[in-house]
C-alpha cells in the first residue's frame, strides 16, 4: 500500500516516528528500493545515535543486511559496535526501516523495541489514515454544500424571466467559482425562431486562453456533433478541438429543449491540488445543464406570451386608431417616442419597456367616446371636448383589472396633466404628475402637433420645436423638454411615411 497516504500527512507520521526511535537512542533509516536514508530528526533535545562514528561505513554495512533484516524477525548484531532490526511500513510510503543501536543495547532489546515500534508506526499510519479520510470527507461535504447552495441559487434566479443572458451568465460565473476552473461558458445554437435573447448566444466567465471569435466557432461545431453519437462529456488535449485550442480537460454536458440539443455548457482551466475533472464535476454540470434547458423552455414560453399580450395590445390601439384617418399610427409613434425619452434620461431597460406599453394603450379609453365625436371633422364644442376629457378616466377603469399593468396605467390617466395644475382628468401639477404621465405627456403633443387632422393641416418641424419650448414649465416638465428636443427622429419620420402610405392605401381600396 505504499503511496497511498497524502504525502504530507505521511511525512509528519514518519517524523513523529523517527522522532520516538531517536528519543530511545536508536538511529532510523527508511528503506525504498534500493535506497537507505537517514531519517534521524535533527532535535538538541533527542539523543542521537552514535554506534559508529562513520556515517557511510555504517550506511553499507545496512546495506549490506537489508534483505536478510527484511527476511527475518530477529535483530542482527552488526559488530561489536552496532545491532540492527527491521520495523516494516505496510501502509506507508516506504518498505520499512532500520533501527540501530549501540553496544549498550543487546540485540535482543533491540528487538523488543523493534517490535514496541512497530506497533506504534502501525498506530500512527493508521491515525493519519484517518485523519486523511475525515479532512477528505469534509472537503467532499464543503464541496458538495457549496454545491447545493449554487444549485439552489440557480433554481431561485430561475423565476425571473426576463433576462435570460443575464441569468445564464451568472449561472457561468458560479460554475467557474464554485469548481474552481479556470472559465465556463454557455453557448446556445443558432435559431431564427428562438426569441429569448439566447439565440447564438456565447457567455463566457473567466479568462479562455484563446481568441474569443475561435472559442465561439469551436463550440459552435462541437454542437452540430451533437447529433452523432460518439460525442463525449470530457475532451481531451490533443484528441478533441476545444480542448486541444484551450490547452486543457474540458467537461460539458448538452442543453436540451422538447428532446433537442440548444446548447452547451462546459468548463475547463481547472487548478487547485487535483486538476482533473471529478464525477461530482460531471454531475454538477448536468443538473446545471437541466436547469437552463429548464430555463430555456420556462423563457420561450414566457417570450410567446409577452409577445402575444404586446400583440393584442398593439391591434387593440391600432383599431382604436384605425377608426379616424388622421390618428393612424398616433399610438405606435406616441409609444415610440415615449421609449427613446425614456432611454435619454437613463431609465433602464424595464422601464423603458413599460412606458412603451403605456404608450400603446394610453388613448385606449376613446373606445369610451362616441365615434361622432372622436371623427368629427371641425373642432369640438364644449360639450363633445368634455366626452374626450374622460377617455383617461375610461382607459384606466378598462385596464387596472388586467394583471401586471399596475405601472403603466399612470401613462393611461395623466398624459393629459399638465406641469401648472391646469390639466385633466385630476388637475396634478409639478412631480406630482407621475413621470409616465410627463414623459408621454410630450410624446402624444408632439404627435398630435405633427400630424395632420380633420380640422387643421399639421406643424412644420421648427413650429412645433418653438411650441414645446414655450410650453416647458407651463405645460411639460421643463427637465424633460430638452432632452426630448434633443431626440433624433428619423424613425418618428419613417414611422409617419409608413403610416401614412398604409392609410392611403386603405383608402384606395375602399374607393375601388
Amino acid at each position: 500500500m505504499h503511496g497511498t497516504l497524502h504525502k504530507e500527512i505521511a511525512d509528519q507520521a514518519t517524523k513523529m516516528f523517527a522522532r520516538r526511535c531517536n528519543a530511545l537512542g536508536l538511529g532510523v533509516w527508511s528503506c525504498l528500493g534500493q535506497t537507505l536514508t537517514d531519517q534521524r530528526v535533527a532535535d538538541e533535545q533527542t539523543p542521537q545515535d552514535t554506534a559508529s562514528s562513520d556515517h557511510a561505513e555504517l550506511s553499507e554495512k545496512l546495506a549490506a543486511v537489508r534483505e536478510q533484516l527484511q527476511a527475518g524477525k530477529d535483530a542482527l548484531q552488526l559488530d561489536e559496535q552496532a545491532c540492527a532490526a527491521w520495523v516494516p511500513d505496510p501502509d506507508g510510503p516506504f518498505e520499512g526501516f532500520v533501527l540501530t543501536s549501540t553496544a549498550s543495547r543487546s540485540a535482543e532489546e533491540l528487538n523488543a523495541l523493534a517490535q514496541a515500534l512497530a506497533w506504534n508506526l502501525a498506530d500512527l499510519r493508521r491515525i493519519d489514515q484517518d485523519q486523511f479520510a475525515v479532512d477528505d470527507l469534509a472537503e467532499q461535504l464543503g464541496q458538495s454544500y457549496e454545491n447545493i447552495t449554487m444549485l439552489y441559487s440557480i433554481g431561485q434566479s430561475m423565476s425571473s424571466l426576463e433576462a435570460p443572458q443575464h441569468l445564464a451568465q451568472g449561472i457561468c460565473d458560479q460554475l467557474r467559482m464554485t469548481q474552481g476552473y479556470g472559465w465556463s461558458a454557455a453557448r446556445f445554437a443558432k435559431d431564427a425562431e428562438d426569441a429569448t435573447g439566447l439565440n447564438d448566444a456565447c457567455l463566457i466567465a473567466g479568462a479562455i486562453p484563446c481568441e474569443a471569435n475561435a472559442f465561439r466557432a469551436a463550440t459552435g461545431r462541437l454542437l452540430e456533433s451533437f447529433g452523432d453519437k460518439g460525442w463525449r462529456k470530457l475532451l481531451q488535449v490533443e484528441q478533441d478541438e476545444l480542448a486541444t485550442l484551450v490547452k486543457s480537460e474540458v467537461i460539458l454536458d448538452p442543453i436540451r429543449h422538447d428532446g433537442r440539443v440548444i446548447g452547451v455548457v462546459c468548463a475547463g482551466g481547472k487548478t487547485g491540488p487535483d486538476p482533473e475533472a471529478t464525477s461530482g464535476d460531471t454531475q454538477l454540470l448536468d443538473a446545471i445543464a437541466g436547469f437552463l434547458g429548464a430555463f430555456h423552455e420556462n423563457a420561450a414560453r414566457f417570450t410567446e406570451q409577452k409577445n402575444m399580450f404586446i400583440g393584442s395590445l398593439e391591434a387593440v390601439s391600432a383599431a382604436l386608431d384605425a377608426k379616424d384617418r388622421y390618428t393612424f399610427g398616433h399610438s405606435e409613434r406616441v409609444a415610440m417616442l415615449g421609449m427613446r425619452l425614456a432611454e435619454v434620461i437613463g431609465l433602464d431597460a424595464e422601464e423603458v419597456e413599460r412606458i412603451r406599453i403605456s404608450g400603446l394603450v394610453h388613448d385606449v379609453g376613446k373606445i369610451g367616446v362616441p365615434e361622432a365625436v372622436l371623427c368629427k371633422t371641425g373642432r369640438l364644442n364644449d360639450e363633445e371636448f368634455e366626452q374626450i376629457k374622460k377617455h383617461p378616466r375610461i382607459g384606466y377603469n378598462i385596464l387596472k383589472g388586467i394583471p401586471k399593468m399596475a405601472d403603466v396605467l399612470d401613462g393611461v390617466l395623466y398624459h393629459h396633466e399638465r406641469w401648472d395644475g391646469r390639466g385633466y382628468p385630476d388637475k396634478l401639477a409639478g412631480e406630482a404628475i407621475p413621470l409616465y404621465g410627463r414623459i408621454l405627456g410630450v410624446a402624444d403633443t408632439f404627435d398630435a402637433m405633427s400630424s395632420t387632422r380633420s380640422y387643421r393641416a399639421a406643424m412644420p418641424r421648427e413650429q412645433v420645436f418653438e411650441e414645446i419650448n414655450k410650453c416647458s414649465g407651463t405645460q411639460f416638465d421643463p427637465s424633460l423638454t430638452g432632452p426630448f428636443l434633443g431626440l433624433d427622429f428619423t424613425e418618428y419620420d419613417e414611422m409617419v411615411e409608413r403610416h401614412q402610405g398604409a392609410t392611403e392605401s386603405d383608402l384606395g381600396s375602399r374607393a375601388a
